[in-house]
């Protein structure tokens, strides 16, 4: 299969500093594939180096099988949306616009002007091509500069936090906006953020990175429902941990003794060989947690606890439940289903087995 993006053992190193170590990766076209880490994980880097802006120190770059990493960024064949979103501000919606397509020797001026009104009504704009960019809001502007880099129908559309600059509620609308403009015109993306509910809702592949490497790239519900380590847990939604040692491996579940003492049974995962000895760490999602308020008959796969906090979330009322375990678990509720709970009651949680997912420490 010819992939329209591969990275092959990419790295780069600053004097003493790797910031990015051995990344390999490969995109279909029409995929839309997120780079998702903390500040400092080398997913701008990793970006750049794509974007042909850094020299990569090692390490093959290619798009629709060619090698990129002696091309220069001007004959890559790619566009780019950056944070903050780069419009020539002297020049009129149309005309930032049509720059890309003028720059591809593209002079004809009824051609340029079909082009652009095709796109500025894909990414409703009719209407406001004479105005500049200060006198449009950011989600307009926004919208310019994905009309500017989408015009020219790329090979590969390079998104690097587009939408860190706008408020909350318009950053909600916009993504979605740009999922469907992306998957409307079959455009292969490279979408950068730290945000992770960006990632979730934007992307068909999550790459997560950490420390200059993608520790797990998969479907957006596969990374939220069986990350691969204890970072990508923590780091996509919340997480609550377990950490124990493997007493016996049955059938189909494993059994875990706790440090205090309880017994937890998780179900078998078939990627995982494990011994009884192992030390292992498992997690388990806020809203995948029971919040019972009287004792249970089984002792197992339950932690008794105590309610320090009863936080109102909307739709949902969080518990922080200070439990045996040395630590503090969240358990989400749904508004309707959350009891009468308050701070400083005695609760159990009740976890099932199916739900618990063992990670790499």
């Amino acid at each position: 299969m010819e992939y329209q993006l591969e990275l092959i053992n990419v790295a780069k190193v600053y004097k003493d500093f790797l910031a990015v170590d051995d990344v390999n990766l490969q995109i279909k076209k029409g995929e839309i594939v997120s780079f998702l880490g903390a500040s400092g994980c080398g997913k701008t880097t990793t970006l750049r180096m794509i974007a042909g802006l850094i020299h990569p120190t090692r390490g093959t770059i290619r798009i629709q099988g060619e090698d990129m990493v002696q091309v220069p960024p001007y004959k890559r064949d790619i566009s780019m949306v950056f944070q903050n979103y780069a419009l020539f501000p002297h020049l009129t919606v149309y005309e930032n616009i049509v720059y890309g397509l003028k720059t591809r020797k593209i002079r004809d001026k009824k051609v340029l002007k079909e082009k652009a009104e095709e796109i500025m009504k894909i990414v409703q704009l009719s209407g406001v091509e004479n105005r500049y960019p200060k006198q449009l809001s950011g989600g307009q502007q926004q919208r310019v500069s994905l009309a500017r880099a989408m015009v020219v129908k790329p090979k590969l559309m390079l998104f690097d936090e587009p939408l860190s600059n706008l408020d909350a509620k318009l950053r909600e609308s916009t993504r979605v906006e740009i999922r469907n403009l992306l998957k409307t015109m079959g455009v292969t993306a490279i979408y950068v953020t730290h945000d992770q509910e960006e990632a979730l809702t934007i992307s068909d592949r999550i790459a997560v990175m950490n420390q200059g490497k993608i520790e797990q790239i998969t479907e957006p519900a596969c990374l939220y429902q069986k990350p691969a380590t204890s970072f990508i847990a923590g780091f996509v939604g919340h997480a609550n941990f377990i950490d124990g040692v493997v007493q016996s491996v049955l059938t189909d579940k494993i059994r875990i003794t706790t440090a205090s003492g309880k017994q937890v049974f998780v179900k078998k995962d078939a990627q995982r060989s494990l011994s009884p000895g192992a030390q292992v760490s498992c997690i388990i999602r806020p809203e995948n947690i029971q919040l019972c308020e009287k004792e249970q008959e089984s002792a197992d796969n339950i932690f008794p606890g105590k309610i320090k906090a009863r936080i109102y979330l909307g739709s949902t009322i969080r518990y922080i439940v200070d439990c045996a375990e040395g630590k503090d678990f969240e358990v989400d509720l749904h508004t309707r289903d959350s009891g009468h709970c308050v701070e400083g009651d005695t609760v159990f949680l009740a976890f099932q087995e199916e739900n618990l997912v063992l990670v790499d420490r």
